[in-house]
């Protein structure tokens, strides 16, 4: 009987220790039965994921709150490694072609907070809970590109002068920068990316377009809003929204489906889509572009309405992602 029990022990432990390794996260709850626990990969700059994880646990000060960053990329992948038994719960970041784009990896996001959304945001897919909004735009350094040469359109950054000066992240990695590929497919079909990429220098983080620019390293860069608007206080940079056309898009927040927390997972994307949070987000984050109906964009930034704002076709950069980044690789080798 001893041996019977000893061997069932034996087992019990190799089972735990196959767990331990293996990185399993279980759903730990308190004496209510509620979770105690949010698991959040981020690829947002950590100052404003910083602010509303603070601001969340204020609110529900019971929940610990796991905040694990990295490229939207790098994010995706991991959530697809983990799909057999996540580890996370919100994926916060990229656009809102990526929870369309991998349906069998999130939930369909379905809450009462959508009502006070604008319904230009809303994800015809039913993936995303859109926390803000954004457009990519074309930044420059003030000391390197005189005020007569700043590119207006986007086909001025294919003039052969900018051969090798223009830092652009790669789009596999960044979704903002596969949402401008997308847009540059509409405005001028393969022609004008083609043309784009000779004169591209690529990064594989989508910060280094606005950071390599602000410091000077490279006169020009294509970047997402938010990121050129961090440079504007310096005084090094300007801003240019192409007169050629600009999307404007919802960034991403999604569900993670089988999460460990998924109560408390709602709970988050819900919160940041009130109205407290989208002032707050308007007041505290230039550049970014809150998505609540009733939520004033700082003035300071370029209202819509003077923007050429295009159709951005989600469905179509969803079911094409794949065949569209690995005709941009043929490209990039083709015109090194």
């Amino acid at each position: 009987m001893r041996r019977i029990i000893l061997l069932a022990l034996l087992g019990a432990l190799v089972v735990a220790g196959t767990l331990f390794a293996s990185g399993a996260r279980e759903s730990a709850t308190d004496e209510s039965g509620r979770e105690r626990n949010l698991v959040i990969y981020a690829s947002h700059p950590t100052e404003m994921v910083d602010f509303y994880v603070n601001a969340f646990k204020e609110r529900y000060g019971n929940i610990d709150v796991e905040l694990i960053t990295g490229g939207t990329g790098e994010l995706l992948s991991r959530v697809q490694a983990e799909r057999g038994r996540p580890q996370g719960d919100i994926m916060w970041g990229g656009g809102s072609h990526t929870g369309s784009s991998a349906p069998e990896l999130f939930l369909p996001y379905d809450s009462a907070a959508l009502n006070e959304i604008s319904p230009a945001f809303h994800d015809p897919a039913g993936y995303n809970a859109p926390f803000d909004a954004f457009t990519m735009v074309i930044i420059y350094n003030k000391d390197l590109v005189p005020e007569n040469e700043v590119p207006r359109r986007w086909s001025d950054l294919t003039d052969p002068k900018w051969q090798g000066r223009i830092v652009h992240a790669n789009p596999a990695a960044s979704s903002s920068s596969y949402a401008a590929m997308v847009t540059w497919l509409q405005i001028g079909g393969w022609d004008l990316v083609e043309a784009l990429a000779r004169n591209q220098i690529i990064a594989e983080s989508s910060s280094a377009p606005f950071t390599q620019v602000g410091q000077g390293e490279n006169p020009l860069g294509i970047a997402y809003e938010e990121g050129a608007f961090r440079w504007v206080p310096s005084g090094n940079v300007g801003i240019v929204y192409p007169e050629d056309g600009v999307a404007l898009l919802p960034g991403g927040l999604f569900l993670i489906r089988n999460s460990p927390n998924p109560t408390n997972a709602q709970l988050f994307a819900d919160f940041v889509l009130e109205q407290e949070q989208q002032e707050a987000l308007a007041r505290n984050f230039f550049g970014r572009r809150p998505t609540h109906r009733n939520v004033e964009l700082d003035p300071a930034m370029t209202q819509v309405d003077q923007l050429n704002v295009i159709d951005y076709p989600i469905d179509e950069a969803s079911a094409n992602r794949t065949e569209y980044l690995a005709r941009w690789r043929e490209i990039m080798i083709r015109t090194r």
